[in-house]
């Protein structure tokens, strides 16, 4: 077995409370996409008293229906891709060194110490590549809610566009 030394520890434990910190900050950052999820809702609220669905054979009328349905489906989308990215976070935390300590068989003191380095740096190694791979998988997914979010915003803009030809009856 290789010797993990000191420094071998702390390395892997500073890249674990590093991709910890950053798993936060991703975590944090999808209260954007909700935010901007709540303000389509309200504005699909607002672009729905306008319409009047007994017109629906105008063709303004069914083209703010079709922008509207796919603007509904894209905001669907969009807050499915904010759950996945919470859902798919990683929770995996290093055992606890009295845990470790359990597992240790009789031995030298330097053997001993020696041993518990080892498990906890693997457990710590094990623990960043969760991490780092539930990241970035949930930084894709942020992105993408973003990206939906969008699109469903455009596609209510343009709706609003077309609103006054549906008024006037084209």
């Amino acid at each position: 077995m290789r010797r993990i030394t000191q420094f071998h520890l702390e390395h892997v434990q500073a890249l674990f409370l590093n991709e910890r910190s950053r798993r936060e900050g991703i975590r944090g950052s999808l209260s954007t996409p909700v935010a901007a999820i709540s303000f389509a809702v309200f504005a699909f609220s607002s672009l729905s008293v306008e319409v009047d669905p007994e017109r629906w054979r105008q063709a303004s009328t069914l083209a703010i229906f079709v922008l509207g349905a796919a603007a509904a489906i894209a905001l669907f989308a969009s807050a499915w891709q904010v759950l996945i990215a919470e859902w798919l976070f990683v929770y995996h935390e290093p055992p606890r060194l009295v845990d470790l300590l359990d597992d240790v068989e009789g031995g030298s003191d330097a053997e001993e110490e020696a041993h518990v380095r080892a498990m906890l740096a693997a457990s710590y190694a094990v623990a960043y590549e969760r991490y780092l791979q539930g990241n970035a998988i949930s930084a894709r997914r942020r992105t993408w809610a973003l990206r939906l979010i969008l699109l469903s915003l455009l596609l209510q803009a343009l709706a609003f566009v077309i609103l006054p030809f549906h008024r006037a009856g084209w």
